[in-house]
């Protein structure tokens, strides 16, 4: 059988992402920081010791580890990658890099669902392992591969045979 293999979202469109919103969520933590230090050091007139950095740190790092875990889940947790060969599923990760094979059999269902201005998400489910979710994709791209792994779904016996499908 052929290998069939389905990207979703652009590579480099996340990239640039990744860095922009890191780079956002150090500045903002950053001057979360800052502010809160400025706050914290100004102190009472009547108390000569100096204020703990501490809590602006723990501040600071929070508020940036919160924004780029919120563009994380919505946007960079899924995975980018599906290929399909001789009945085995493999499923490729951009961050963390990593990669999961498993047999095409497993998947009990393949669903297309909108996501965040006009994306979607390939999701599928399988009997043992839970549910994987593609990157944030067009509309387009999520409905092909979906299309494609339902009807051979549809069509178990054709697993390692070429596929019968036509678009």
């Amino acid at each position: 059988m052929a290998t069939m293999s389905w990207s979703f979202g652009d590579p480099t469109g996340r990239m640039v992402g990744c860095l922009f919103f890191g780079l956002l969520s150090l500045v903002l933590g950053g001057l979360v920081y800052g502010v809160s230090s400025r706050l914290t050091s100004m102190g009472s007139l009547d108390e000569p010791r100096q204020a703990s950095r501490r809590p602006s740190v723990i501040l600071g790092c929070l508020m940036a580890i919160g924004i780029f875990s919120a563009l994380y889940v919505t946007s960079l947790s899924g995975y980018s990658q599906l290929e399909l060969r001789n009945g085995q599923l493999t499923i490729h990760y951009m961050l963390p890099e990593r990669t999961v094979v498993l047999p095409f059999i497993e998947v009990m269902h393949v669903q297309e669902e909108p996501a965040f201005k006009g994306q979607w998400r390939l999701v599928l489910t399988t009997e043992t392992s839970g549910t994987y979710e593609s990157v944030l994709a067009s509309q387009s791209d999520v409905h092909k591969a979906g299309k494609f792994l339902r009807q051979l779904m549809a069509q178990p016996y054709s697993l390692h045979q070429e596929p019968l499908i036509s678009d």
